[in-house]
C-alpha cells in the first residue's frame, strides 16, 4: 500500500510539473493549428466575422493558383541555393575547427555567433550592406573589380541570390554546431587506429568520419529544409518579395494573402496546411532514412560480430592488412 502511495504521489508531482507546458502548448500551438485547420475550409476574411464552408473551394483554388505555384518554385530555389551549401560548408568549417590546437574555444564562439543571432536585426544589416548606392558595401567591393553598381535588391536575377546569402549564413552556423558535436562523439580510439593503419587525410574522411557521420547528414538536410521551407523574416526585410514577386516565399505569400490585400484568412490557411502536409512527410521521409541507416549499421555490427565481413566501412586496398585495426574501432562506434 505504502509503494502504490508513493507511485501516485509521484505521479501527481509529475502531472503538476508537465501541467503547464501542456496548458501552453495546446493554447498556444495545438488550439490555433485546430482553428486554422477548420478556418482553412471557409471564405472567412479577416476583416468581417462572417463565413461560409466552402469545404475544398479553397483547395482547388491553391492547386491552380498560378501566383502559389510562383512562390513554391521561388522556395524550392531558396532550399537549393541555402540547404547544399550550407551542409558542405557548415561540415568544412566543423572539420577545420577540429583541428584547430590553439585558441580553439575562440573560433567555435566566433562560428557559433551567427546562429545565435537575431535574424531581423542581422536582415536588416545586410540590407545597408546590398544598397543599391554606389557607396554601399557590396558595389564598393564588386567596384574594385570593375563591375558595375548592382541593385542587388531591385533586381529580378539578384534579388533571391543575395536573400539566399543572408539565409545560407546563419544556416551554415547553425550546421557547424551540429556537425562539431558530432565530431566531438566519435571515439578517439578510432582516430588512433586510422593513424596506426595509415589511414589519413581524404581516405579517413571518406571511409571512416563520413559514414559515422551519415545520420547526422540526414537529420541536418531534413532539418535545414524545414526551416528553409519556413522563410520569412528575411523576405519581409530585405525585398518584401519583389521584385515583381520575384523572391516571395510560400510562408510571405501566405502573409501577403492572409494579412495584406483581400486579408483572406481561410485561403491563407489552406495553403498553410498544405505546407504544414509538405512539412510532416518530408519529416516522415528523413525518419525513415534515418531508421534504415541506424538499421544497416546494426546488421553491419551483427555481421562483424558473426565473423563477417564488415561492409559499413571500406579502407583503402593501399592502407595494407594493417586496416582492419581502424575497421574495427570504426565499428565498434557504430554499434
Amino acid at each position: 500500500m505504502a509503494e502504490g502511495t508513493g507511485a501516485g504521489r509521484d505521479g501527481w508531482r509529475a502531472a503538476a510539473l508537465v501541467a503547464p507546458a501542456f496548458v501552453g502548448l495546446c493554447v498556444f500551438v495545438i488550439g490555433p493549428a485546430l482553428v486554422s485547420a477548420f478556418v482553412a475550409g471557409t471564405d472567412k476574411k479577416l476583416t468581417g466575422l462572417d463565413f461560409h464552408w466552402v469545404g475544398t473551394a479553397n483547395l482547388r483554388e491553391a492547386l491552380a493558383d498560378p501566383d502559389l505555384g510562383r512562390a513554391v518554385r521561388n522556395t524550392l530555389v531558396y532550399c537549393l541555393l541555402t540547404v547544399i551549401p550550407s551542409v558542405l560548408l557548415g561540415l568544412l568549417l566543423a572539420l577545420a575547427a577540429e583541428r584547430v590546437t590553439r585558441g580553439r574555444p575562440l573560433v567555435r564562439f566566433a562560428l557559433f555567433l551567427p546562429a545565435s543571432a537575431n535574424m531581423v536585426a542581422m536582415a536588416v544589416v545586410f540590407k545597408y550592406i546590398f544598397d543599391s548606392n554606389p557607396d554601399g558595401l557590396a558595389n564598393t567591393l564588386v567596384g574594385v573589380v570593375g563591375i558595375d553598381p548592382v541593385d542587388w535588391l531591385g533586381d529580378k536575377a539578384t534579388a533571391l541570390p543575395v536573400v539566399a546569402l543572408v539565409g545560407g549564413w546563419r544556416l551554415t552556423s547553425l550546421v557547424f554546431v551540429v556537425y562539431l558535436a558530432g565530431l566531438t562523439a566519435i571515439p578517439r580510439s578510432v582516430h588512433e587506429a586510422a593513424d596506426v593503419d595509415g589511414i589519413r587525410g581524404l581516405a579517413r574522411l571518406r571511409h571512416i568520419t563520413l559514414p559515422l557521420l551519415a545520420p547526422t547528414t540526414v537529420f541536418l538536410a531534413v532539418f535545414v529544409t524545414v526551416l528553409t521551407l519556413q522563410t520569412f523574416e528575411t523576405v519581409a526585410v530585405l525585398t518584401e518579395g519583389g521584385p515583381l514577386d520575384s523572391s516571395t516565399t510560400i510562408i510571405y505569400y501566405i502573409y501577403e494573402v492572409g494579412f495584406k490585400g483581400s486579408y483572406r484568412i481561410g485561403y491563407a490557411s489552406m495553403i498553410a496546411l498544405l505546407l504544414l502536409v509538405a512539412v510532416v512527410l518530408l519529416g516522415a521521409a528523413g525518419a525513415l532514412l534515418g531508421r534504415r541507416l541506424r538499421t544497416a549499421r546494426e546488421d553491419a555490427a551483427a555481421g562483424t560480430d558473426a565473423g563477417a565481413p564488415a561492409p559499413a566501412v571500406t579502407v583503402p586496398a593501399t592502407s595494407g592488412a594493417g586496416s582492419s585495426g581502424a575497421a574495427s574501432a570504426a565499428e565498434g562506434r557504430r554499434s
